[in-house]
């Protein structure tokens, strides 16, 4: 049987990015029966961190291949998987573990999400002010960016599902959220218009995309990016 091992970095968050998203394409390019998930030196994951692994699992499970999970050493991320619901939903060990829908641990929020259902950016707002004590204006931004995310998924990804994960670090004073799909990326999205047809990389496309009045469709649009861009630089995101 062919195996392809993933080794996952003793961190996983924004910092290791380029890590995580190797990680993935070596998953969604490998043409091998069987796929090892070694999580054994991971000691932490943000929300970034959490919503790669999964992403990657799902694209591996999707094309039928069987996923091998080696389970952190680490206790603390052991229980922190288990009460997301991580393993059972996964099928990586047996099911004495919760389900990962509609979770809300402590600080964490992590939720899978099919269709548009904008309810989720209040509830973590509500959890986010609760742990932090935010003010209304910086709620009401907050609310906006999220839905903004959420409904950029439905209507330009090529998906109807996605996942949500947040968590609030009150000693940092942040709020580190993750909005993710496995659709057509913002590249290939703007490229269907012969305007952005010289655009070439990736990165290219998403600075772009922040641009005010930059879209993908034909009528006024583009101004939903630009408005979480001018959020993140005042509020030092």
């Amino acid at each position: 049987m062919s195996r392809l091992p993933l080794v996952y970095p003793k961190k996983q968050s924004i910092a290791f990015s380029n890590i995580l998203f190797s990680l993935y394409h070596q998953a969604k390019t490998a043409d091998c029966e069987e796929i090892v998930f070694d999580l054994s030196n991971s000691e932490s994951l943000t929300p970034l961190g959490i919503i790669m692994l999964i992403a990657t699992i799902t694209e591996c499970m999707t094309r039928g291949e069987k996923c091998v999970y080696r389970k952190p050493v680490d206790r603390t991320l052991q229980r922190f998987f288990k009460e997301i619901g991580f393993n059972k939903f996964f099928r990586l060990t047996d099911s004495d573990y919760s389900e990962l829908h509609n979770i809300s641990t402590g600080t964490i929020q992590l939720r899978r999400i099919s269709g548009l259902n904008t309810s989720i950016a209040d509830t973590i707002t509500e959890i986010i002010n609760f742990h932090l004590r935010i003010s209304d204006g910086l709620k009401g931004s907050l609310r906006m960016s999220m839905n903004e995310a959420i409904t950029n998924v439905i209507d330009h990804s090529g998906r109807n599902d996605y996942y949500v994960c947040c968590r609030t670090y009150p000693n940092l004073k942040q709020i580190r959220l993750c909005i993710a799909d496995l659709g057509i990326g913002i590249r290939y999205s703007l490229t269907k218009k012969d305007v952005y047809k010289y655009i070439t990389t990736d990165r290219e496309a998403i600075k772009l995309a922040t641009e005010e009045g930059v879209s993908s469709r034909e009528e006024r649009a583009g101004l939903g990016l630009s408005h979480i861009k001018k959020f993140l630089m005042v509020n030092r995101g």
